[in-house]
């Protein structure tokens, strides 16, 4: 039977299970247009096309989706100038380990072949590097390839596939020739499902080896990072911590919700006080528990790395000393550690009044900590420009319980990690570069339709979103977002790099900071048909949230100037 390439590479997305394929337009991938074109007429959406106007919405919306549902997706790029315009959101996916296949163009033959469709100059003066668009993305993608025939093309997205999904998870990127794309293709076979690599499990030996550490320490700590990108690894890190009463602290800024933050195990952010009493460190997913690498452990204290990929092979320097390596998928190696545990602590002769006061000491702790934090909100309740303690405190209450919250911001992060507490679901974005978090959001949502997605950005990470590209992708396929605005007017951040006696502190002039004049952000939200509004004092945080809530439940986006 024959087929056009473009044909055949959906009825193989199909097959391996793809849902959305993101696509920044490119004239190299009508083939494949037109072949979902011809679905659609059938009735079939098995495999839904998300037409995006910029290349990094496009690989941000691919991110959102993937790690919220733990599930590739594909990413369409024109040829060279896409994977460039995208390279940005590509390096952010693999920080995030997001398990996408991106896919560019390129060309074998500048048009000397007449059977092609068209005959364009610009494949040749414009669209070709040296070394082909494989070039362009190979330090910040997993694995590269370029496909040059029917059967490279077939297996190059089934091994694609596969390499995302392995843990470490992470994007991957094909080259496609566009004349494979618009010729017709003869007697070719396309599988009908994928196997996948079984997930990697921890040895006996080496849980036992833990368990021994585990149960004789005196001051164990947790410290994590990102165990929030799966829940069932939450829920057995919690079983885990609850079993020995280890208290658990968060990396300085977490990507995830990765601890309930109502527990009284719960530690805060900050652990640099009981890294310095610990005798076990336990890191559960986290790439830099404490910086610099060499501030700790001191020799007598035992360092427990729980990961699946222990080592963060990613890293050019990972510089931590580990002397317990558990490695495996996260969630099952907590699973099969406690399991384990809880038979050796059947038979333990350690007393279990000292977990109860270790139990009792943190949650102390814990109550002592939220109590200051509301307290330092509760100060500044009436602040005109509006506190962002208080504003939190405040919407903590407003927002659903189902609420998932995509962060984007850099100094106001850590009032989201605090005062968000009914927050079961959140992605902090900005670990891969500023800019993507708007895409991440609309991704997200693609994958919970029905769940309240909340947007959570300054102003400066918002100047370097494609905004009209954001706000058009969800205008077009009605895709309701709640964006909050943190207003500050400037680069907050970019102060704290300057010398406490320099002039520019000194003298309070600054270069690199301010955002002047204000733009009015609500009038580039209304031009897509967006609620826009604004918060200019304490007193308006309710009743605006709550118009703004009503709006996204209604299906249409809201935006909030604070």
């Amino acid at each position: 039977m024959s087929s056009r390439g473009g044909e055949i590479l959906l009825q193989l997305f199909q097959n391996i299970g793809i849902e959305y394929v993101f696509c920044s337009p490119g004239t190299e991938w009508t083939a494949l247009w037109e072949g979902l074109s011809e679905r659609y007429g059938r009735g079939d959406q098995r495999v839904k096309y998300i037409n995006c106007r910029h290349e990094s919405l496009a690989v941000s919306a691919a991110i959102g989706y993937s790690k919220a549902l733990m599930k590739p997706a594909v990413v369409l790029l024109h040829a060279n100038l896409g994977p460039l315009h995208g390279a940005m959101a590509i390096r952010a996916a693999q920080w995030a380990q997001a398990p996408i296949i991106i896919c560019s163009a390129y060309t074998t033959d500048y048009d000397e072949d007449r059977g092609l469709l068209t005959s364009e100059s610009h494949w040749l003066s414009r669209l070709s590097d040296i070394g082909g668009p494989g070039n362009l993305t190979k330090p910040y993608v997993k694995w590269s390839n370029t496909v040059t025939s029917k059967e490279s093309l077939i297996d190059s997205i089934v091994r694609g596939y596969q390499i995302a999904q392995a843990v470490p998870q992470g994007p991957v990127f094909i080259a496609i020739p566009r004349e494979l794309l618009i010729n017709t293709v003869d007697d070719v076979a396309i599988p009908s499902s994928v196997a996948l690599l079984p997930q990697a499990v921890p040895g006996q030996t080496d849980l036992e080896e833990v368990i021994q550490v585990l149960m004789s320490a005196q001051q164990p700590i947790i410290i994590t990072e990102y165990v929030g990108e799966n829940p069932k690894a939450v829920d057995k890190m919690v079983e885990l911590a609850e079993l020995l009463s280890i208290p658990v602290y968060e990396y300085t800024s977490p990507m995830y919700a990765n601890f309930p933050k109502n527990h009284p195990l719960h530690q805060g952010y900050d652990a640099s006080g009981a890294l310095d009493k610990a005798d076990v460190i336990v890191t559960i997913g986290a790439v830099t528990p404490w910086y610099p690498p060499s501030l700790f452990p001191g020799n007598n204290t035992r360092v427990i790395a729980i990961d699946y990929d222990p080592l963060n092979t990613r890293l050019p320097y990972p510089g931590y000393r580990i002397d317990h390596y558990i490695a495996g998928d996260i969630a099952t190696s907590l699973e099969q550690l406690t399991s384990l545990m809880r038979k050796h602590m059947a038979v333990s002769i350690v007393a279990a009044s000292s977990y109860d006061e270790r139990s009792k000491e943190y949650g102390s702790k814990h109550d002592e900590g939220v109590e200051q934090w509301k307290k330092e909100a509760l100060a500044e309740q009436l602040n005109v420009p509006v506190s962002p303690k208080w504003f939190h405190y405040v919407i903590n209450a407003l927002l659903p319980d189902d609420a998932i919250g995509i962060v984007e911001t850099l100094t106001q992060t850590r009032y989201a990690h605090r005062y968000l507490t009914g927050m079961k679901r959140y992605f902090r974005t900005c670990g891969g570069g500023l800019g993507i978090g708007f895409g991440v959001a609309i991704g997200t949502k693609l994958a919970y339709r029905e769940s309240p997605v909340i947007y959570f950005v300054g102003d400066g990470s918002f100047n370097y979103n494609p905004v009209l590209a954001d706000f058009g992708l969800c205008q077009e396929y009605s895709i309701p977002i709640l964006t909050f605005v943190f207003n500050n007017g400037s680069y907050a951040a970019m102060k704290l790099g300057y010398d406490k006696k320099g002039w520019a502190v000194t003298h309070d002039s600054f270069l690199g900071v301010d955002i002047l004049p204000r733009p009015e952000y609500v009038k580039v939200a209304e031009a897509f048909n967006v609620l826009a509004l604004k918060i200019e004092s304490p007193g308006e945080i309710q009743t605006v949230v709550n118009s703004a809530l009503e709006s996204v439940n209604n299906g249409k986006s809201a935006l909030i100037d604070v």
